[in-house]
């Protein structure tokens, strides 16, 4: 009994340690792109505009919200980077007072193997901010670095050197 309790509470923690190192990493890079310009990660250029949009039909949500359109640019620059095909994430609009909210973002026309060089692929999301923020929330969001070309074995292998620092875009308006 005591062997099986202590093979279970080794197995917990190092599962823990292990959600820990990957879940909390802090090394990261922010860049601030300027308004109408571009941001560039692993040979991949990012655009985003976020401009005020009507509420959907059937919304919920009464008139001291805006709701927030979204939209994304994604062109690949280089072969190497044209299996980049993961999603960005942690999608956040962010005030002035550092306030931050979700957003929801669609699948987009994206292929899910690998991205043509140069061709510019959009996504498009929503969001609702309070309307006293809705002309200065700025968009912020981390490209991903999976790769459609990794071999799904190494998909659930830890990683044995400490992970490149990541980066994270923050659009101006």
């Amino acid at each position: 009994m005591v062997s099986v309790l202590a093979a279970v509470t080794a197995y917990t923690v190092d599962g823990y340690l292990f959600f820990e190192q990957v879940s909390t990493q802090e090394d990261t890079t922010e860049v601030v792109v300027p308004a109408g310009r571009a941001g560039k990660v692993d040979d991949v250029e990012w655009k985003a505009s976020v401009a005020r949009t009507k509420a959907p039909a059937g919304s919920r949500h009464g008139p001291d919200v805006a709701w927030m359109k979204i939209d994304i640019i994604q062109k690949v620059l280089s072969d190497g980077s044209a299996t980049l095909t993961g999603l960005p994430g942690d999608l956040r609009l962010h005030d002035r007072a550092g306030r931050s909210w979700a957003v929801e973002l669609g699948s987009g026309d994206r292929p899910s193997d690998r991205l043509e060089v140069g061709r510019e692929y959009a996504l498009q999301g929503l969001a609702v901010v309070p309307v006293a923020v809705a002309d200065q929330v700025e968009l912020a969001f981390t490209p991903s670095a999976y790769r459609s070309d990794t071999p799904t074995d190494d998909l659930f292998k830890r990683p044995t050197t400490p992970e490149p620092p990541r980066t994270t875009l923050r659009f101006r308006r």
